[in-house]
């Protein structure tokens, strides 16, 4: 007992006061932080790419939605993407269906080769697009883009 007591004596007499946190152990604990900070922030990039892709599927489930409501009914069925915006519409004999992404995916549609027009897909009743109806449908967030195909004679949507 007497022993600790000197010993606390002894190094508040070396070292001053023995209490707190020394320089060193402060810029080991900075050093630490920096180091999982580094770890820990490419991750955060995938969030969006893992958005994107939950939208892509969203979109191309929606196209062979469209397909299978067009073998269904008999009749022409068109989904139209709304160029550098978040909205698209599918219509059915008069009938009007808009959907809007996300808010959180930030993902507009932007077509290719179409310049800023809306893209536009129509399936006949065989679920064949009707002439020229395939195409590419670029999806972007942030910077991220997955591109959407649906084939010209099978109406056959691929995520690439």
């Amino acid at each position: 007992m007497k022993i600790n007591i000197i010993e606390k004596k002894l190094r508040k007499i070396v070292y001053g006061r023995s209490e707190g946190f020394s320089t060193f152990e402060l810029v080991m604990v900075i050093a630490i932080a920096g180091i999982m900070a580094a770890v820990a922030l490419p991750r955060l990039g995938a969030i969006n790419t893992i958005d994107l892709d939950s939208v892509a599927r969203q979109v191309k489930s929606d196209i062979r939605h469209t397909q299978e409501m067009a073998m269904s009914k008999y009749r022409e069925t068109t989904i139209t993407f709304t160029s550098n915006g978040s909205t698209y519409t599918i219509t059915s004999a008069g009938s009007n269906e808009s959907k809007e992404l996300p808010e959180f995916s930030r993902a507009i549609f932007s077509p290719v080769g179409t310049g800023t027009t809306d893209l536009i897909y129509t399936f006949n009743s065989t679920g064949e697009p009707v002439t020229g109806a395939g195409g590419i449908l670029r999806i972007t967030s942030e910077g991220a883009f997955k591109n959407i195909i649906v084939e010209n004679t099978t109406g056959r949507a691929a995520i690439q």
